[in-house]
């Protein structure tokens, strides 16, 4: 049996990121409980995957990496990644990563952003990414389909990830986020959405819940959450009112 001299003796979490992303797996590798460990693969995708041809290459790409990672014996598999995973109906995708990953449970960043707000109760919320206007939109339009309501929405205007293209949503500061999402109208919202995997939130998630008086639901943070429980790990972290739902 595994003790704790074993790394992963409790779970090992299998994370797929886009190149550039280096934030979630600092995120959550500072946050998993003891005994959890992260496994993270790199491959490269598609900014939206839109088109038919598109999310055919999204799809090929993510059933290699899957494969790959199940061979480490993992847990449960994880894309780390909201735009391109924010595709309906939102279960599809992490069936096609469970399959290709030889039948292990999968979330996705977009999956895992809608069943936090389920379990929060929360159907009304502000969206705030660090995207272009187009691809905020693209997210939004997303969770209407999944029968959320979009009060409000705030785009910080960064790209998204293309090939020899660097993007800097690494290096918005926290605090930045925090007074953006203060400044907009959301005492009317369940709950407010951090959408994107490369803008770091996990050092202000509890200070923003206290100041805006609601739960703040970011991508790393519902997908570290959707990951864990399906990997049966149900710690509560210091990770905003999600973890206690």
């Amino acid at each position: 049996m595994p003790t704790s001299a074993h790394y992963g003796h409790r779970a090992r979490l299998g994370l797929i990121v886009p190149p550039n992303n280096t934030v979630t797996e600092s995120e959550w590798a500072a946050a998993v409980p003891e005994g959890v460990t992260v496994h993270a693969l790199r491959f490269r995708l598609n900014p939206l995957a839109r088109s038919p041809q598109e999310l055919d290459l999204l799809r090929a790409g993510l059933r290699d990496a899957c494969a790959l990672l199940a061979e480490a014996e993992i847990h449960a598999l994880a894309f780390a990644c909201t735009a391109p995973s924010a595709v309906s109906p939102r279960a599809d995708m992490e069936a096609l990563m469970s399959q290709a990953g030889a039948g292990l449970p999968a979330a996705t960043a977009a999956a895992a952003v809608v069943d936090a707000l389920n379990a929060l109760s929360a159907r009304r919320v502000v969206l705030v990414s660090p995207f272009s206007a187009a691809v905020t939109q693209h997210e939004a339009d997303f969770l209407a389909r999944e029968g959320l309501q979009v009060l409000a929405q705030h785009s910080l205007g960064h790209g998204t990830w293309r090939p020899g293209v660097k993007l800097a949503i690494h290096r918005i500061p926290p605090a930045q986020v925090c007074e953006d999402v203060l400044a907009l109208a959301h005492h009317e919202a369940d709950a407010i959405v951090l959408s994107g995997t490369s803008l770091v939130t996990f050092p202000v998630l509890q200070e923003l819940e206290a100041r805006a008086g609601r739960p703040v639901v970011s991508s790393n943070q519902a997908l570290l959450w959707s990951t864990l429980r399906r990997a049966g790990v149900h710690d509560a972290l210091a990770l905003g009112r999600l973890f206690l739902a």
